[in-house]
């Protein structure tokens, strides 16, 4: 690359419609991330300022604060003036003074060129790759690949040579759509030498280019009959029209068609609601009715139903006159749609190399640490030894779509603890895919017996007899679940999403256990600040400890801390700094310091301290002046659970913090709690830390 001075922005644009923009966009912005606190994105010729779906999707699932208007340009319609006016000149400079705007305030920028079916004649499909070199924004380029692929070099060289001649820069290039034969060849091409930049190949992934429900109802007048708001997010596979017979249908039916069919066929609709039920008949993706009105009488059948498994739509339009509109529509990739995001990421993932691109980006040295940089460390670290992890409470909808998006991005290996025809029903209804979970049946008797003669030699000394334990192993699936872990069938549990911490962590206490040296089981919190992640303990597992289980505690989210790459600066917490207070609970904190400092002198320790002097520098200056660790803390130890469970929430809610865990500590196997009110990003966190854990307990 020509330019001395580091990238600070990136313009992606495409040589043609569908060509596969927006992976190459999600993929950046993962990377991007990692490195950067502050990313702006930018449409510079804007095609509706209102509403810009694959923009609106960037700034939900990445969590950017800029909104939707500070991301658009130029209006096309003023594009267009400007240019057929003064020129191309006149139209850049507008450009770049909204591009000047966003730089200010961020250190990256990410431009989105337009997609040509937008663009007129006039604007041409040189316009992107002119705007990015009067915004110094070397090009990241995407195109599909309809050549053979023994011609593969040949677009990649004149797609190349056109940018050059155009005087702009090349980030990378990326042909999408591919064979999986020629992404195979592109990897050891002799030809790639040739480039000063990075080339990489896609291969073709179907499921991104099927429509959704959404698509469909943005280009085409429909009525929704029936179904849920989530069900308009289902992907669909083909489109049927449906003429035939409901019996000869059936028989044809694939997963996830829309069928398209006469208004007056009620049959149809019955038939299609019933099959979507059925466990032996493929899922289909909805029942679109055309031409004149439903029958009031249908409406009524449909209003009446308790749960709709599939949607019903309803359009004026006639059958002949959808199938074309359907044909012309363009798939997205929507913010509410996880299993399309995360196919995107996976791709990217798999063939474009990161690396590569991070030695050309700016990777300006930072202390900070965001929320979004955390999550990619623990994905990262998790992928690099794929653990399995226990599940046992499928009947939440959110740990199953946690599970799915854990499979296809890869991070781990599910173990779902359910009977295989349950998984199958939910996994139907839900419209996801977790073929690639591994099952453990709790009905299974053999599995019941094993697990519950393993438990009662475990607690025959606390009284418990063969006939209690199989009792208990049966009656209790997060028992089980513990048993399977015990038993070396997975590597970590995570649980507590529809049950008690106590559920959760009590059978993990009884049968796991402490591992050697750990006197206790403690717990912890990451709280993901805008700029830093901080650790939080115990704030879930012991109501009142001592002094000598308080730096017990301590130690162990040390521990914790530095498996994550945290730097331990500990702040032992208490109502008074220093000398200062007297008292039964202050003093507590003071043995709890002596005894830590004892134990790990090499350890940067500040007790007892007050919330305030351990993290804001300047009140450290007045109560704590000669404390390194005052001001500056990184772990933050509570004297008792009321105080750390207060403040942990206190935090998450008051300043916008993202809590990860209760992650446990001083056990034999991971074991982690969910909240009951856990997202499915919670999730997903929760079992990639307690991967993460698994891998550090193996070496």
């Amino acid at each position: 690359m020509s330019r001395e001075h580091p990238v600070d922005s990136v313009y992606i644009t495409s040589r043609e419609p569908g060509a596969g923009s927006m992976v190459l966009a999600m993929g950046l912005m993962e990377l991007l991330r990692r490195h950067y606190r502050r990313i702006a994105l930018y449409r510079p010729l804007a095609f509706n300022r209102e509403h810009d779906g694959d923009m609106e999707t960037l700034l939900k699932h990445f969590g950017l604060e800029q909104s939707l208007e500070s991301t658009q340009g130029i209006p096309l319609e003023e594009a267009e003036r400007l240019l057929a006016g003064e020129g191309i000149s006149r139209l850049a400079e507008a450009v770049l003074e909204r591009y000047e705007a966003l730089r200010g305030d961020a250190d990256f920028v990410l431009c989105l060129g337009t997609r040509m079916e937008r663009l007129n004649r006039q604007l041409g499909m040189d316009l992107n790759i002119e705007l990015a070199k009067n915004l110094s924004a070397p090009v990241a380029g995407i195109f599909s690949m309809t050549e053979e692929v023994g011609n593969l070099e040949e677009p990649f060289a004149l797609w190349s040579r056109a940018i050059r001649q155009e005087g702009a820069e090349i980030f990378l290039l990326c042909a999408n759509h591919c064979s999986e034969e020629a992404a195979d060849r592109l990897a050891s091409a002799p030809w790639k030498s040739n480039y000063d930049f990075p080339i990489f190949c896609l291969p073709r992934l179907a499921a991104l280019e099927h429509l959704s429900l959404l698509d469909i109802m943005e280009k085409l007048p429909v009525e929704m009959l029936a179904g849920s708001e989530t069900q308009k997010e289902n992907d669909l596979n083909a489109f049927r029209l449906g003429t035939m017979e409901l019996g000869s249908l059936l028989k044809e039916q694939q997963p996830y068609e829309l069928v398209i069919t006469a208004s007056d066929r009620a049959d149809m609709v019955a038939g299609l609601l019933l099959s979507a039920q059925s466990v032996t008949t493929p899922m289909n993706g909805g029942v679109l009715l055309c031409g004149k009105a439903p029958d009031p009488a249908l409406s009524k059948l449909l209003e009446g139903l308790d749960e709709i498994p599939t949607p019903v739509l309803y359009t004026k339009k006639y059958e002949h006159e959808v199938l074309p509109i359907l044909m012309e529509i363009k798939p997205s990739i929507r913010a509410g749609n996880r299993r399309k995001i995360d196919m995107a990421l996976q791709l990217f993932a798999e063939y474009v190399e990161g690396e590569v691109l991070q030695k050309r980006l700016s990777t300006m040295p930072q202390e900070i640490m965001t929320p979004a940089m955390f999550r990619m460390q623990l994905f990262e670290r998790a992928r690099s030894d794929l653990k399995r992890i226990l599940l046992p409470e499928i009947e939440d909808d959110r740990i199953l779509r946690a599970a799915e998006s854990l499979l296809r991005r890869k991070v781990v290996r599910i173990v779902l603890v359910g009977e295989n025809e349950e998984i199958t029903r939910r996994s139907k209804k839900l419209g996801i895919d977790l073929s690639g979970a591994e099952i453990l049946d709790p009905t299974d008797e053999s599995l019941r017996q094993h697990f519950a003669e393993l438990y009662y030699q475990e607690r025959k000394a606390k009284g418990v007899t063969r006939e209690t334990a199989l009792d208990r192993v049966s009656a209790n699936k997060t028992l089980f679940a513990t048993m399977a872990l015990y038993d070396g069938r997975a590597d970590g549990l995570v649980s507590g999403a529809i049950h008690s911490t106590r559920d959760t962590i009590l059978p993990a206490l009884q049968v796991i256990k402490t591992a050697e040296g750990y006197p206790l089981a403690s717990s912890c919190f990451f709280m993901c600040l805008p700029t830093r992640v901080l650790v939080y303990a115990d704030c879930a597992v012991n109501p009142d400890p001592t002094a000598d289980e308080l730096a017990v505690i301590a130690l162990e989210t040390v521990e914790t801390a530095e498996k994550f790459g945290i730097d331990p600066r500990v702040a032992m917490l208490s109502y008074s700094t220093g000398e200062s207070g007297v008292g039964a609970d202050v003093e507590k904190v003071r043995r709890a310091t002596e005894i830590l400092q004892r134990k790990r002198p090499d350890l940067p320790v500040a007790g007892p301290i007050q919330y305030d002097a351990a993290i804001e520098p300047e009140v450290a200056k007045i109560k704590m002046p000669d404390n390194p660790v005052a001001g500056h803390a990184t772990i933050f130890i509570f004297p008792d659970l009321d105080t750390g469970n207060i403040a942990y929430k206190a935090v998450q809610r008051s300043a916008g913090a993202v809590a990860v865990g209760p992650v446990m500590q001083g056990l034999r196997k991971p074991v982690n709690d969910l909240s009951r009110g856990c997202t499915v990003d919670d999730i997903i966190d929760t079992v990639a830390i307690t991967a993460i854990q698994a891998q550090e307990k193996e070496s």
